[in-house]
């Protein structure tokens, strides 16, 4: 009795995985010309601390943060922007604003409104 039980259920588990499976609908793979929750995430980071950001290890501190999303993203330029913003965060002033003007232009391009 053990056996059919078991047998049953094992029946019934696997028509219910092969019907949620037909049942999903897959949008396909994401536009990396469009904004992904992480590239949000990582632009409205940025777009909140940046101007609070005076002192390298601020600077660091930012980056960091914008980077936990960042490197999550396939939206063009947000992953690389994020990295050059790291490397930027630990650099003098001039560095910093470039990488923050290069990782500000890619959440605009890609449709993030500040």
């Amino acid at each position: 009795m053990r056996t059919r039980t078991t047998t049953a259920a094992l029946l019934a588990a696997t028509l219910l995985l092969a019907l949620t499976a037909c049942s999903s609908s897959d949008p396909g793979p994401a536009d990396p010309k469009k904004l992904d929750d992480a590239a949000s995430l990582a632009c409205d980071d940025f777009a909140n601390g940046f101007k609070s950001a005076l002192t390298t290890s601020a600077r660091v501190d930012l980056a960091n943060k914008v980077n936990k999303w960042a490197q999550d993203s396939i939206t063009n330029g947000i992953a690389t922007g994020g990295k050059l913003l790291a490397t930027g965060s630990e650099s003098g002033p001039d560095a910093w604003q470039t990488s923050a003007d290069l990782f500000a232009q890619s959440c605009l391009d890609a449709g993030w409104d500040a």
